[in-house]
C-alpha cells in the first residue's frame, strides 16, 4: 500500500521531536503476568429414556501462562459434594477423551491436567445443589457453587430404543417442557454418512460434523433441526453450499446423534465461541480461591436420528415434517 505523508503532519511530528529532546523520559515498569490457574468444569446428569439417570462430570485445570509453562496441573484433589450428602471424588482422566476442546487439532493434554468421574445412577439430582472444591498439590484450594436445572421431557417425539427417523431431506421441529433453572438449552449434533449421502452432488463434505443450536432463556423450548443448527467457526471440510443443504434437511442415508442440554447460570456466562457470546466481551467466573475458571451444571437427554424412507425395522417416526 503506498503511503501519503502529510506535510503539516510531518512538521509537526519534527517540531514534537524538538521539545522531547528538552525532556527527561519516565521510566515505566511493566508488570508480570501473573500464572493463575484455571478450572473449566461441567456436572451433566443424564436423562435416560427410561427413567434412569447418569452422571458425568470433568475438571479440566490449565494454566494462564501455559504457552510458556507446558506442565500439567497435576497432583491435585478434585471432588464435587451435593446437598443430599453425596460426594463423588474425580480421578485423572485422559485430556483427549474426558477434557477434550471441540477442536480436536489442540487437545488438551499438552497444557492441562483432566479429573473426570462418571457412573448410573446418578448420586446428584436435578435441583439439587452442588458444590466442587479443587485442593491444587501445593495447597490452594478453589472452589464452586451451582444449582442443577431440572428435568426436561421431549413433547411430541416418538423414539424407540432412544433411536428415531426423519424422512430424508426434511426438518424437524424438537420441542421440550421447560426445566427450571436454565439459562439456556443447547443442542450439540454429531452429523455422519454425509459424504456418502451427497455422493454424486457437487458438494464437498466432512466424514463427521459437529453442529449446535441453541435457544436462550427458560421459556425458549424448542429448535429446528439441522435447519436453525450451525457452526460456531467456519472451518475447511464445511462451506456455506453443505449448510445450505442441511437447511432443507438431513439428506437420505446420514444420521447424527444429538444432545439437548439445560445449563446453569455458571455454564452460559462463561461460555464463549464464534458469535455465541452470552457472556459478553468477558468470561464470568464461578470459581474462586487460588485460581479461577468456572463450574456449570446440566440436565441432558441424548437420541440418534437416522434420515431414512420407511422401511421395516426402521425404528418409528420423530414426528411431522416441521
Amino acid at each position: 500500500m503506498i503511503r501519503r505523508f502529510d506535510a503539516f503532519a510531518l512538521a509537526g511530528g519534527v517540531a514534537a521531536s524538538a521539545l522531547l529532546s528538552g525532556c527527561a523520559l519516565t521510566e515505566v515498569t511493566v508488570a508480570e503476568s501473573e500464572d493463575v490457574v484455571v478450572v473449566e468444569s461441567q456436572l451433566v446428569v443424564n436423562l435416560e429414556e427410561d427413567g434412569t439417570t447418569g452422571l458425568f462430570v470433568y475438571a479440566y485445570l490449565h494454566r494462564t501462562l501455559s504457552a510458556n509453562r507446558a506442565d500439567e496441573v497435576a497432583g491435585a484433589t478434585v471432588r464435587v459434594s451435593g446437598a443430599s450428602g453425596a460426594v463423588v471424588h474425580l480421578a485423572v482422566a485422559d485430556s483427549g477423551g474426558a477434557c477434550l476442546t471441540y477442536d480436536e487439532d489442540e487437545p488438551n493434554e499438552d497444557v492441562g491436567s483432566c479429573y473426570a468421574a462418571g457412573g448410573s445412577p446418578s448420586p446428584f439430582a436435578p435441583r439439587e445443589i452442588v458444590e466442587l472444591e479443587v485442593v491444587l498439590a501445593d495447597g490452594r484450594t478453589l472452589g464452586g457453587v451451582s444449582q442443577i436445572p431440572d428435568a426436561f421431557s421431549f413433547v411430541g417425539l416418538s423414539q424407540e430404543g432412544g433411536q428415531c427417523r426423519l424422512e430424508p431431506d426434511t426438518n424437524y421441529r424438537f420441542r421440550w417442557t421447560e426445566a427450571a433453572g436454565t439459562w439456556s438449552y443447547l443442542s450439540d449434533a454429531w452429523i455422519e454418512g454425509l459424504p456418502e449421502a451427497l455422493a454424486g452432488r457437487d458438494v464437498e463434505a466432512p466424514d463427521s460434523l459437529y453442529l449446535t443450536g441453541f435457544a436462550i432463556g427458560e421459556r425458549d423450548t424448542d429448535v429446528l433441526f439441522p435447519g436453525e443448527y450451525g457452526l460456531f467457526d467456519f472451518g475447511d471440510e464445511a462451506d456455506a453450499d453443505l449448510l445450505r443443504i442441511l437447511d432443507d434437511g438431513l439428506p437420505g442415508g446420514s444420521r447424527a446423534e444429538v444432545a439437548f442440554a439445560a445449563t446453569d447460570r455458571n455454564w452460559v456466562n462463561w461460555a464463549r465461541g464464534g458469535n455465541f457470546n452470552p457472556s459478553g466481551i468477558i468470561r464470568i467466573p464461578s470459581v474462586f480461591g487460588g485460581g479461577t475458571g468456572f463450574f456449570g451444571t446440566a440436565t441432558q437427554r441424548a437420541l440418534k436420528v437416522m434420515a431414512e424412507p420407511d422401511d421395516v425395522g426402521m425404528p418409528p417416526l420423530c414426528g411431522p415434517a416441521a
